[in-house]
């Protein structure tokens, strides 16, 4: 995962690992229900017929009618959930398959403090963390799982010393 730098703007995306763990749960599903399937067709002998046809066989249907709508929905909230750092402020994009309207913009003015956690080893080599940003009247917001959040830091910071260049000359 890389930032994208464009004409005047930056894109932040969350960590790959999320990715992962949506399919990892969806593999798991999917293992669930092929083993009751297994179960349902090895010992059929000894379940009876109404069970296995009418509650086992819907029950795998709609687990895996579930993982799959699960995965579709968790690459929509991965790819639509966004951070993008423009010369004087920060927008946040945070949109789902219903709520399509979900934008925040944060002046760069309004920013007090700029912080990084990175908690553990595994956060640690992966490069991934939380970003925090305080802004005036206690007002923090805090985006998980943010790649290398030490460069997003740095970007903001960067930002903000330019704004406050091209404030101070004006």
């Amino acid at each position: 995962m890389t930032y994208y730098q464009r004409d005047g703007y930056t894109l932040m995306r969350r960590h790959w690992i999320i990715l992962f763990f949506n399919y990892l749960s969806f593999t798991f599903l999917l293992i669930v229900s092929a083993l009751l399937y297994y179960i349902s067709i090895k010992y059929q002998v000894y379940l009876w017929y109404d069970l296995i046809m009418f509650i086992i066989f819907p029950v795998i249907f709609l687990i895996i009618n579930y993982a799959f709508l699960k995965l579709l929905l968790n690459y929509i909230n991965y790819y639509n959930n966004l951070i993008i750092l423009k010369d004087s402020n920060v927008i946040v994009i945070k949109t789902s398959l219903l709520d399509t309207d979900n934008i925040e913009i944060i002046d760069l003015n309004k920013i007090t403090k700029i912080d990084t956690l990175m908690e553990w080893i595994v956060a640690n080599i992966l490069s991934y963390g939380n970003l925090v940003l305080e802004q005036y009247k206690d007002r923090t917001r805090i985006f998980h799982h943010i790649y290398k959040p030490y460069r997003a830091a740095n970007f903001i910071k960067e930002s903000k010393s330019k704004l406050l260049e091209k404030n101070s000359k004006d």
